[in-house]
């Protein structure tokens, strides 16, 4: 079964888009923030580490670390594109890429980890 299959658990929070003036008589624009509570909690899943593509790259002050990993999730989970998707057992956050429905039996959606901030 593929419930035997999902050995990790997660939480998933979606993308919130506001539009709220910064103050200053400047006029409203789009503003994007995750919540501080997961809209979904404890999901069953699976990170499949094995076929994780991982990246390192030497920079100055510090090295960049990207992962790209395969995520399979119940074929109910409500996961959409830029989800923050974090991984319960390590507290590793991730990044949810184009989630796909398989033949209406489970979901995968690649999730992306970058490491450190990227300057400008």
């Amino acid at each position: 079964m593929i419930t035997d299959f999902f050995d990790h658990t997660c939480n998933i929070f979606h993308l919130q888009t506001s539009s709220a003036s910064p103050g200053y008589a400047l006029p409203a624009s789009p503003s994007h923030s995750y919540p501080t509570v997961p809209d979904e909690e404890g999901v069953s899943c699976h990170f499949g580490v094995k076929a994780a593509t991982v990246t390192v790259t030497q920079t100055e002050p510090a090295n960049m670390l990207d992962a790209k990993i395969k995520l399979t999730l119940p074929v109910g989970t409500d996961v959409r594109l830029n989800d923050r998707i974090v991984w319960n057992d390590t507290g590793l956050v991730f990044t949810a890429e184009v989630p796909r429905n398989i033949r209406g039996h489970h979901k995968f959606v690649y999730v992306k980890r970058v490491d450190a901030q990227r300057p400008l």
